[in-house]
């Protein structure tokens, strides 16, 4: 190799970016689901935006950016997943908020499902500075039936969260008895109102002064760890598509066949449907407490 000095060549310059490695720009997806009177819906940002996001700054965790982003938004965060799975990741153009970076992101991707009647919004996200906390639930179907469009970059990470759910819960039904034996009641889902453009919930209005702080608003009630199989079923129908072809009698020795379940003597209409069904059904007890510590 000729190592000797060269005289009189000029150095090409090179660019800034190839003489300094670029930070890379991680950030943590959450694709939350929740079931509202017996429907499947998913929680997305206004507009066609996707999922929330956060950055992964540098001081924490995926598994940190993740509970932190549950908890700018939930009323009710702490142990609200039922679930909480990887859902893959992939590649993003994003613009960090309050600063001039942007690029490209890798968007690693987490799928939550909540626990029953923990999809209570916290009341003061439309007062926030930060646009990503701004956020709504949307039904599934309308997604997949393309009534609500979601950005094409951010859709293959909902529907890969969607899909990951649906295969968890084939393999794995009884995350259904845990969800209904935690289940206090079925609330029926109320219209949006868009509260924030109404002078009373103003910043610096006497009722929102006079409102309570959120660390005495009262949790949702736990169930008591019995339901039916005819909820079970029903709830087994809302995770999947209307048209998926179901064997319910095969679904029904499924759940029994996990020897969490005891009969009892005692019969119950399926929860938030006892006007409309006028049913009764054989009830069960499972026998797993969960969460251990909310009973």
């Amino acid at each position: 190799m000729d190592t000797a000095p060269r005289h009189g060549q000029p150095i090409s310059s090179r660019p800034s970016r190839d003489a300094v490695p670029r930070r890379l720009i991680v950030t943590a997806s959450v694709v939350t689901f929740a079931i509202r009177d017996w429907s499947l819906w998913v929680l997305l940002r206004d507009g066609p935006w996707g999922p929330p996001m956060r950055v992964v700054l540098g001081s924490e965790s995926v598994t940190d950016a993740v509970e932190r982003t549950l908890d700018a938004l939930l009323m009710w965060p702490d142990k609200a997943p039922l679930l909480l799975l990887k859902a893959g990741w992939q590649e993003q153009q994003i613009q960090v908020w309050g600063s001039s970076e942007q690029g490209t992101a890798v968007s690693l991707i987490h799928n939550a499902l909540l626990r029953a009647n923990r999809d209570e919004l916290r009341p003061n996200l439309r007062m926030q500075s930060v646009p990503s906390l701004y956020v709504k639930w949307i039904p599934v179907a309308d997604i997949e039936s393309g009534q609500y469009n979601v950005a094409p970059e951010a859709l293959p990470g909902v529907l890969s969260a969607l899909h990951m759910l649906r295969s968890h819960i084939q393999r794995d039904p009884e995350v259904i008895l845990r969800y209904l034996a935690d289940m206090g009641e079925m609330r029926k889902v109320q219209p949006e109102i868009d509260w924030w453009q109404k002078d009373m919930y103003h910043a610096g209005s006497p009722v929102s002064r006079d409102t309570l702080p959120l660390s005495v608003v009262k949790e949702p009630a736990v169930g008591d760890g019995i339901l039916t199989l005819a909820e079970a079923a029903l709830l087994y129908r809302a995770l999947f598509p209307p048209d998926e072809q179901i064997d319910l009698s095969s679904l029904r020795r499924r759940f029994l066949a996990t020897n969490k379940l005891e009969a009892i003597n005692e019969e119950r209409p399926v929860r938030g449907r006892e006007v409309e069904w006028r049913r009764v059904s054989r009830a069960y007890r499972y026998l797993v407490q969960y969460p251990p510590t909310d009973r």
